[in-house]
Formats: C-alpha cells, structure tokens, sequence
C-alpha cells in the first residue's frame, strides 16, 4: 500500500536522521560514492610517500617498544585500515608512535608480544567507550597546555637516552632512563666509532634534508 503525504512526512525526517546518524558514526558511507580515479591517483602517490616512510619508522618503534621488528609494520598498517572505515578526518596519519612504543615497553618488558597485542586491544576498547561517552572533548578541557607540553619533551629526552647505546655502538643490557644513562656513561670507552660515524652522519642528512 502506497503512503499518503502525511506518511512521507512523518517518516522521512526519521530515515533522514538515520542517514546522519549513519555517515557520523561510519564516515565512509559519505565519502566512498563521491570516490573517483582522479582521488584514487592522489591517494595512490600518498600512500607510497608515507608508506616509504612508515616502513623502517614502524621497525624502529618496534624495537623502541622491545618487540620483534615486524610489529612495528603490523601497527603500521592495520590501523590504517580500520581508520579507513571508521575514521573522520583525512588529514592525519594512523600508526606507532614514539610515545606509544616508550608506553608500550614498560609493560611488555620482560614478557613476550602477547602482551602487547592484549595491550592494544584493551586500549581500543576503552577508546570505543570513551567515544560513545563522548569523553574526547572533556578530557582536552582537563589537559592544559603546559601539560602536555612537559609530558612531550619529557618523553623527548627519554627516547633519546634510550636510544644511545644503539648511537655509541654499545652492546649492554639496560632498563630505564636512569639504569641506561648510568651504563652508557660507564662504557663510554668501548664506544664504536663506526656505528658512532654512521649514526652521526644519517642524524645530519637528515637535518639537512629538514632545511631544504
């Protein structure tokens, strides 16, 4: 039976809201029937770009987080895939990062990657809930900028002494910023100059590169 006006007009504010509700929560049923060849090139030639740098970025935060190289590339890309989906902002990047690897060391150290695979499913479940809370915006008026600002450079500084013993060519055992700092300083005699020469040398090709 065919609906009459007043039908129409009663539900169709309704699958109109559904529809929002939709494209809000799944931003990908917006975007994807607009997609063309011409996004899918520029999508294509972004995704090498930054798939070239994510790459060894991945295996480096991987063993900054004490695992095996490869899940820093497992890290790298399934999120991105997920993000595909359900994500809502197309400027952004979606993987490991230095803090959430230094994060994830303290946690997985001494144990093996099933941890950390536990790790980050817990995490996204938390997040997942504080999304339908809507807690995002709450939480940011709780964090000021000083805040985060000394939590950053703190983790700064401790990336980098956590990663002197592999600048120095040193072969020792550490845990902590202050275990590592005290044993990198005490062995600073059985530095290798090669792995120091080489080290130093790609730290400022890539300072250059910044420059130009």
């Amino acid at each position: 039976m065919a609906l009459d006006d007043t039908d129409k007009k009663r539900w169709h504010p309704r699958g109109g809201q559904f529809n929002k509700f939709v494209k809000k929560r799944i931003p990908i049923t917006g975007w994807l029937p607009n997609y063309n060849s011409e996004k899918f090139l520029n999508d294509a030639i972004a995704g090498v770009t930054v798939g070239l740098t994510v790459m060894p970025q991945g295996l480096a935060y991987a063993t900054l987080a004490g695992l095996e190289p490869q899940y820093g590339l497992y890290s790298a890309f399934m999120g991105a895939m997920v993000y595909i989906v359900f994500g809502s902002c197309k400027d952004i990047t979606i993987g490991p990062t230095a803090l959430m690897a230094l994060m994830t060391h303290e946690y997985v150290q001494g144990r093996n990657a099933d941890f950390a695979i536990l790790l980050a499913f817990l995490c996204g479940c938390l997040q997942i809930l504080m999304a339908f809370l809507r807690l995002g915006s709450v939480l940011v008026d709780f964090i000021s900028i000083p805040v985060t600002v000394g939590f950053t450079s703190a983790t700064s500084v401790i990336i980098v002494v956590s990663q002197l013993k592999g600048l120095l060519g040193l072969r020792i055992s550490s845990q902590g910023f202050l275990d590592t700092l005290t044993k990198v300083l005490q062995n600073i005699h059985r530095v290798n100059w090669w792995d120091t020469g080489m080290s130093l040398s790609c730290i400022t090709i890539l300072l250059l590169f910044r420059v130009m």
